[in-house]
C-alpha cells in the first residue's frame, strides 16, 4: 500500500512542476475543450490519460485527469473513491466528510474550502487546509475534477 501511495505521489509531483507553497490565487484560466480527433491521432497506441495530460495539457479534460490524481492522493481517504464522504477515515470525523456528489457549491467556495480548510470556513475541523500543500494549478484541477462528480453537473466546470 505504501509503495502505491508513493508511486501516486511521484506521479502527481511529475505532473506539476514548480514550487509547492501556493501563491495567492489568480483568476483561473479557462481551459479549451479537447480536440478528440487530434487526440485520437496523437494518442493512438498510448495510454490515453497520459497522452492527453502530456500533449493536450491546456484542455479541460487534461485538467480533470490531473485533478483526479490530486483527489486520489489528498482527498480519497476521507471523501472516498467516488467522493461520497465514505472514505476509510470518514468514521473518524464528526461531522463526517461531505458527500461531494451532492455539492452545489460554486467554484469560488470550493477553492476557499480547499485552501483554508473546514474550520476556517465554519464547517468541520476534519477538513484540513491544503493551501500550503497544493499549487494554484493543483487546486484548479481538483475543482475541475470535483465538477465531474456531480451527477447533474449543475454548474459546468469553467
Amino acid at each position: 500500500m505504501k509503495a502505491a501511495a508513493l508511486g501516486l505521489a511521484v506521479l502527481v509531483s511529475l505532473l506539476y512542476a514548480g514550487p509547492l507553497p501556493a501563491a495567492p490565487a489568480a483568476p483561473a484560466p479557462v481551459e479549451k475543450p479537447l480536440d478528440w480527433v487530434a487526440a485520437q491521432k496523437t494518442c493512438t497506441g498510448q495510454v490515453l490519460d497520459d497522452c492527453i495530460t502530456r500533449y493536450f495539457k491546456d484542455t479541460l479534460e487534461a485538467s480533470q485527469l490531473r485533478g483526479r490524481l490530486v483527489f486520489q492522493y489528498y482527498c480519497v481517504l476521507c471523501h472516498g473513491p467516488q467522493g461520497r464522504g465514505d472514505g476509510r477515515a470518514a468514521k473518524l470525523h464528526t461531522p463526517p466528510p461531505f458527500n461531494l456528489t451532492r455539492s452545489v457549491a460554486p467554484r469560488e467556495y470550493l477553492e476557499l474550502m480547499i485552501r483554508r480548510g473546514g474550520e476556517a470556513m465554519g464547517r468541520g475541523k476534519g477538513m484540513p487546509p491544503w493551501g500550503d500543500n497544493l499549487t494554484d494549478e493543483q487546486i484548479r484541477d481538483a475543482i475541475n475534477f470535483l465538477f465531474t462528480l456531480r451527477p447533474t453537473h449543475l454548474e459546468k466546470s469553467p
